[in-house]
């Protein structure tokens, strides 16, 4: 077995976890290959095509790649992307409200729905940015939004509600101090963030994140189209910014503190699962990337 047939069945084992079939196109961009190897689109497609060992191991239907014996996955992406399509148009109604929040610098989906692998059951997940140090009154507002509208999560009721999970300030757009030994999930997360409002910083978010090109060196940055994002309010935002910059970012913070679940703050700033920092707040103390890693370590192991 050669380097790039060990490749491409690391990539598609991968995304075998999420139920996740992959083209031509995706599978080359996904590629895990080290910085310094050149493979193109053309090197990718003769290996699915001439090489014995991956006709053996691997199938092909409607132009979707996976691992033989899975081809149920092919049908299944498809039903999750009319279901991301759904979704999408729901998540941008409401960003279109929360792109008016002082302060915010983008909002972006991340997650299942950034690849347009949506349950029927699934929350949206979001990815917001900031102005510099202003993380804690964003996310006063925003979360208090969603609240009075009973958009955000909770037991009973996930379908369809936004979850802004993850906040970061415009000077701390790099992630890389956020992984874990060997962390594949964050490589794909970072890869597939959706700016659906982005205040010219999209840009920055993903020369900030250039540490991906060490493992995934033909990734292409997401191009949104229209119909997927909303406006910017250049002119309209800062005006009404400027009256928002008299309240000081500790008042946010106090009251935000003060309501904070015990297990939360118990977990703060122990390692890269919940974060909570003048510049960035991030709150997933269900984190499941060790999980997906054994996961993915074991599908290799089974396939390779």
């Amino acid at each position: 077995m050669n380097n790039l047939e060990k490749s491409i069945l690391a990539t598609i084992s991968y995304f075998d976890i999420f139920d996740y079939p992959l083209t031509l196109m995706e599978i080359w961009k996904w590629l895990m290959v080290e910085q310094d190897e050149k493979v193109n689109i053309s090197q990718v497609q003769t290996a699915l095509d001439d090489s014995e060992l991956l006709k053996n191991k691997l199938a092909v239907k409607n132009g979707f790649y996976f691992i033989k014996g899975r081809q149920e996955i092919v049908k299944m992406r498809m039903d999750r992307y009319r279901i991301a399509e759904q979704k999408f148009v729901k998540a941008k109604r409401i960003i279109k409200i929360l792109r008016l929040v002082p302060f915010v610098k983008m909002v972006a989906v991340c997650n299942t729905l950034a690849f347009n692998n949506s349950r029927p059951e699934a929350d949206i997940d979001l990815f917001i940015i900031t102005s510099r140090r202003r993380v804690w009154q964003v996310r006063w507002w925003v979360t208090g939004f969603l609240k009075i509208f009973d958009l955000r999560p909770r037991l009973g009721k996930t379908r369809d509600t936004l979850c802004p999970s993850f906040f970061t300030d415009e000077d701390n757009l790099d992630l890389q101090k956020l992984r874990i030994d060997n962390d594949i999930y964050l490589l794909y997360w970072v890869s597939q963030v959706f700016p659906v409002y982005d205040d010219g910083v999209y840009e920055e978010f993903i020369q900030a994140n250039s540490w991906l090109k060490e493992k995934i060196p033909n990734w292409l940055c997401v191009k949104p189209t229209a119909r997927r994002q909303v406006k910017q309010l250049d002119w309209l935002k800062k005006l009404y910014s400027v009256f928002f910059m008299l309240f000081p970012e500790r008042i946010f913070k106090k009251q935000q503190m003060r309501i904070m679940p015990a297990n939360l703050k118990k977990m703060a700033n122990q390692d890269s699962r919940v974060i909570i920092q003048d510049y960035m707040l991030k709150f997933h103390d269900n984190d499941r990337r060790e999980f997906f890693l054994k996961r993915w370590e074991q599908r290799k192991t089974e396939i390779i």
